[in-house]
């Protein structure tokens, strides 16, 4: 990119760009060529917070530790008072994006209600996002789907709350696995 950019104007060029991808390296965030993962975190993605137990150790999968911000930017984390984020993956490959926290107060089933109630509101006027009940081992989740962009599922029991967006692409037995496991430890 800088071989279109004038010989003396390239350090000026390139000055801001890496002062950009130094700061984003140091808040930890997966999207821009993150310094490494990170603890459990809360909004600022950068102080520890407790989380869920459980989330972080899924037999057969591995959990990459994300700001919440990387699943879902629209996310109101200051609802929880503890919060885990993290990309669900098996073999390398990436299957969900997922949250995983508890309500300092309320219920999750309401919380569920109300998350799946704004991504409708935010998504195109006369489309929606459908949802329905899904199953998995014995736990009823909420499927949502926004159209033409991604799908995921809510669940809740009390005060515990998991989102989860399925990856592009990934095989649909192993989206069901890692439900499964994720749904199994917290």
């Amino acid at each position: 990119m800088l071989s279109i950019v004038p010989y003396p104007k390239r350090f000026t060029a390139a000055a801001p760009a890496a002062v950009f991808v130094a700061t984003c390296a140091a808040c930890g965030s997966t999207t821009t060529g993150s310094a490494g993962p990170i603890s459990h975190v809360n909004v600022d993605c950068g102080l520890q917070t407790p989380a869920p137990s459980g989330f972080a150790e899924l037999p057969g999968f591995t959990v990459t530790e994300i700001c919440p911000a990387d699943v879902d930017p629209a996310f109101v984390t200051h609802e929880f008072g503890g919060l885990a984020a993290g990309v669900v993956s098996q073999n390398g490959n990436p299957i969900l994006k997922v949250l995983v926290g508890q309500l300092k107060s309320g219920s999750g089933d309401t919380f569920v209600h109300t998350y799946v109630g704004k991504l409708s509101d935010q998504t195109r006027e006369d489309v929606g996002v459908p949802s329905e009940p899904a199953e998995v081992d014995g736990h009823v989740l909420t499927h949502f789907n926004i159209p033409l962009q991604t799908d995921g599922y809510a669940y809740a029991d009390g005060d515990t709350v998991v989102i989860a967006y399925v990856v592009p692409f990934p095989p649909p037995a192993t989206v069901e696995a890692a439900l499964s496991a994720i749904l199994g430890n917290v």
